[in-house]
């Protein structure tokens, strides 16, 4: 459990003059219901449908790998309401840059007030001062992202300097009927994972993105996070094996909060990867027919999936065909960091 931290009042010069706007940085968990809430006012009128839970942002806030949240995220309350709430990171990408991420949310009712502009303006300073702390190896660059139905948080991007880099798409598969089944490639085949295989299994699943877009954080504190999710079932996992090796897989996840609250059986189908030496045979397309079916399975009447929408392993035709479909995107903006 992480230490309470003393509360930490701080002043932003660019604060719009609302009466009794404060900010603060994140002390400790009763900071998380509040978060927990904020996010959920936000989703719905974003139109994501992830419903988080205390377990997932104690592990987001204890489990840190670059930043420490009581440093780095910072709440913002008008009296006694949290109506804002903002956090940084950096991440190394594969191309050789280092992306510096500042991301926000704002309560819908305090949007387009300024709040959010001036805890960006904070973000970027202190991303700033951490890129000025680092060795210089890598081109640092700024990023953002948001729903792509956020017209405020994109105007706001646009107006700082950003500009559209990327473009994310949440798939969902309406039902799962008709399911198609590829055969596993020659040689390959479908073994149970438990608790002791998530090392090799996070292990794996770190090396297939490797030569993806962006980067992977690949850290002891993100395996932490990953592995100590509540979601994960490894009952619902398909893992292929090359004897001993695993060459690709998908993750399953039950999500009960998201299926009570949306008034769905939905389940996710995410990851799917293929170490490099597995790909062009098949495997990715067999092993989501399996997840497919296991998830329905287990009672699930629909599936969801998470893409890049240039992913150059051409994943969303392979979705497609699978019966997914574009439910919403998200976008991804960059500026230089200038010296």
């Amino acid at each position: 459990m992480m230490p309470a931290h003393p509360r930490r009042w701080l002043d932003l010069p660019d604060a719009p003059a609302i009466p009794g706007l404060r900010f603060r940085t994140y002390a400790a968990r009763p900071d998380i219901g509040p978060l927990r809430d904020l996010l959920r006012a936000v989703n719905r009128v974003d139109g994501d449908t992830q419903e988080w839970t205390y377990d997932e942002l104690r592990l987001e806030l204890e489990e840190w790998t670059h930043v420490d949240p009581r440093e780095d995220r910072l709440l913002a309350f008008v009296g006694e309401q949290l109506v804002a709430g903002s956090n940084i990171d950096w991440l190394d990408s594969s191309d050789g840059r280092r992306f510096y991420q500042s991301v926000g949310h704002v309560h819908p009712e305090w949007r387009r007030r300024g709040i959010g502009a001036a805890m960006m303006q904070r973000n970027e300073q202190r991303l700033a001062e951490l890129a000025a702390s680092h060795d210089g190896s890598r081109a640092p660059v700024l990023t953002t992202c948001f729903e792509a139905t956020d017209t405020g948080a994109r105007a706001l991007a646009h107006l700082r300097g950003y500009r559209r880099a990327r473009v994310y798409h949440h798939m969902t598969r309406p039902h799962l009927d008709g399911i198609v089944l590829p055969p596993l490639p020659d040689g390959l085949a479908v073994r149970p994972v438990t608790a002791e295989t998530l090392p090799r299994l996070w292990d794996a699943i770190m090396e297939a993105f490797r030569d993806h877009f962006g980067g992977e954080d690949d850290s002891p504190a993100a395996f932490r996070r990953w592995s100590g999710d509540p979601n994960l079932d490894l009952s619902l996992a398909v893992i292929a094996f090359d004897g001993d090796e695993i060459a690709g897989g998908v993750l399953g996840y039950d999500m009960p909060e998201e299926n009570e609250a949306q008034g769905y059986r939905r389940g996710w189908a995410d990851p799917v990867f293929t170490r490099r030496r597995w790909r062009r045979r098949g495997l990715a397309s067999a092993l989501i027919g399996l997840a497919l079916a296991r998830l329905r399975d287990r009672g699930m009447t629909s599936a969801q999936l998470d893409v890049d929408s240039e992913n150059p392993n051409q994943a969303l035709g392979l979705y497609e065909r699978h019966g997914f479909v574009v439910d919403r995107s998200s976008e991804e903006w960059h500026k230089p960091l200038a010296a």
